[in-house]
């Protein structure tokens, strides 16, 4: 067997995920099994950002198709890699871990993943000051500073400030000639570092207007590292780092949507306790979920459709004018309709004690009878308030 236990700092371009992609791969070409002792996301596994890496910008610091902020373990990530790889592949996960967590909750030691990187502001800044490859905007102080030639410091600051970035203050900082900020961390469940990374090349564009460095017949690092020319074009066109993220939302949504199938923790243990708020497992697998069940009136465990479908395999469709669920999963197949308890399983009309309704723009419905309805096996571990779903 191939074992990797190996700490992330949370970015694509930190290349210990790319040697995990590659010796998948080269696992896969000897017929070995590869093992991977799960480990935290140091920045936490909410903060999802930046574009998609695109095909054509594949390299060591971009070896899939990944935003800059992933928001994943290597466990995960191994998951996702696995879709085009199909090795056989077994992850080991962390006991207690919950998307939720930052490095500083587990209670670990921050031990130097390399020589930049020496502690935890140091991970937190890599994303944030670390993008500008090629550009004259730089590092500097193992990434807790940021500027270059022509930047002018207070203006830098003022600018970074008043975007409303959250958990980080920017404190004006000159290094000989050159302008920037200082990086001040105020809050880090809050910090975005990616998102704060395209601001301020944003921003230092608008002050020095430096040259963007462009891919021709080889593709440059700056490209390379935003997995795509486009945000060069558009620092190129100054465009505000308020209509880049727009940009860029479609692609950054559809992927959190396809990374949700090879998620292995949820937020169970921040509800363990919590009057009407549960955590769902299917197939002993915590699931992460954009919409938090809960129980209701009736004392039935309601979750979001789309999501648990979909981790047992089964299909759904929506009917607007109907207000109608569909729900097929093999031979099974289960209409729902909004503010109605009845429900049809292969024809038949079935009476429930609750009914199905829209929450949050989340269509919610009670676990019990779909899960059931639709083959699966539905416990209730009361002491982890964990629905649990089994074949």
């Amino acid at each position: 067997v191939l074992i990797y236990d190996i700490q992330d700092v949370g970015s694509r371009t930190y290349t210990y995920i790319s040697t995990l992609r590659l010796a998948m791969e080269a696992a896969k070409e000897c017929g070995k099994t590869v093992i991977v002792l799960d480990r935290p996301n140091p920045v936490g596994c909410e903060i999802v950002e930046a574009p998609v890496l695109e095909d054509r910008f594949e390299s060591f610091v971009g070896i899939d198709n990944l935003p800059m902020a992933h928001g994943m373990t290597v466990g995960e990530l191994a998951r996702f890699f696995n879709r085009e790889i199909g090795v056989d592949l077994k992850v080991v996960p962390m006991e207690g871990y919950t998307r939720d967590m930052i490095f500083q909750d587990t209670g670990l030691e921050w031990v130097q993943t390399s020589p930049n990187i020496p502690d935890i502001q140091s991970v937190f800044g890599y994303m944030a000051t670390g993008l500008g490859e090629g550009t004259g905007i730089r590092q500097a102080d193992k990434f807790k500073w940021i500027g270059g030639s022509g930047i002018d410091s207070e203006r830098f600051a003022r600018l970074l400030n008043s975007a409303g970035l959250p958990g980080v203050e920017f404190i004006p900082e000159n290094k000989g000639s050159q302008g920037g900020v200082r990086l001040h961390i105020t809050d880090y469940h809050a910090f975005n570092p990616a998102k704060t990374g395209l601001y301020a090349l944003a921003y230092a564009r608008q002050l020095n207007n430096f040259t963007v460095p462009k891919s021709g017949s080889t593709i440059v690092m700056f490209d390379k590292i935003m997995g795509t020319d486009r945000v060069g074009q558009w620092l190129e066109q100054k465009l505000s780092p308020q209509e880049i993220e727009r940009r860029y939302r479609d692609e950054l949504e559809a992927f959190r949507h396809e990374r949700q199938r090879y998620l292995i923790y949820g937020y169970t243990h921040i509800y363990a306790g919590k009057p009407g708020q549960v955590g769902v497992a299917v197939n002993n697998v915590p699931l992460y979920l954009d919409s938090a069940p809960y129980i209701d009136s009736n004392d039935r465990t309601m979750v979001p459709v789309r999501a648990i479908s979909e981790a047992i395999g089964a299909q759904v469709d929506w009917d607007e004018a109907k207000r109608q669920v569909t729900i097929r999963n093999g031979e099974s197949v289960v209409k729902l309709w909004i503010d109605n308890p009845e429900i049809d399983v292969n024809g038949e009309k079935h009476t429930m004690d609750t009914q199905p309704v829209i929450k949050d723009d989340r269509t919610m419905v009670p676990l019990r009878f779909v899960g059931e309805y639709l083959g699966m096996n539905v416990d209730w571990n009361e002491a982890h308030r964990l629905a649990i779903l089994t074949r």
